[in-house]
């Protein structure tokens, strides 16, 4: 009972350093808007969605349930990164913010998707280089990824 109760707290503790961990870095992103890589205008949503979720769902092994529902949360976070793309000329602070926003809710959707092991391999993609070449050449087909998918998934994915 003990250790229900320790484990509990610690899960809790835990959720709460990663919500502070979160603002903390929304405040440095914001304010260090100047570093914040832009994303790239996807023309095409549904099509750039099902490109990056064919390559993800062979690197890490995704069923056909998940695959479907990594579409839509792909095509829910393209269309919000295409919503905010004018700010990136105009309010780099207030782009950066949103899309830390963005960026935070998908990879929270990512990891209620994905088994442990599979969110685990995502979020390692980048390499210790994290750029895009590494995080292209780990993917099972990255190199044949659109620039607009590219541009998605390392915004996304590259720190």
């Amino acid at each position: 009972m003990k250790k229900a109760l320790l484990i509990a707290a610690i899960l809790v503790g835990g959720s709460s350093v990663h919500t502070f961990a979160q603002n903390n870095l929304l405040n440095t992103v914001a304010s260090a808007a100047g570093a914040v890589k832009t994303v790239q205008k996807i023309s095409n949503v549904a099509a750039t969605a099902k490109e990056i979720s064919g390559v993800l769902s062979k690197t890490l092994g995704l069923n056909t349930t998940q695959n479907g529902k990594l579409m839509n949360i792909f095509t829910k976070h393209i269309t919000g990164t295409n919503s905010i793309a004018s700010l990136a000329n105009s309010n780099m602070a207030s782009y950066a913010s949103k899309l830390l926003g963005i960026n935070t809710g998908t990879l929270s959707s990512l990891k209620t998707l994905m088994t442990a092991a599979q969110y685990a391999k995502l979020l390692g993609l980048g390499g210790s280089k994290g750029s895009t070449s590494s995080l292209l050449g780990a993917l099972s087909g990255g190199n044949n990824l659109s620039t607009g998918a590219a541009s998605v998934l390392s915004s996304l994915l590259l720190k």
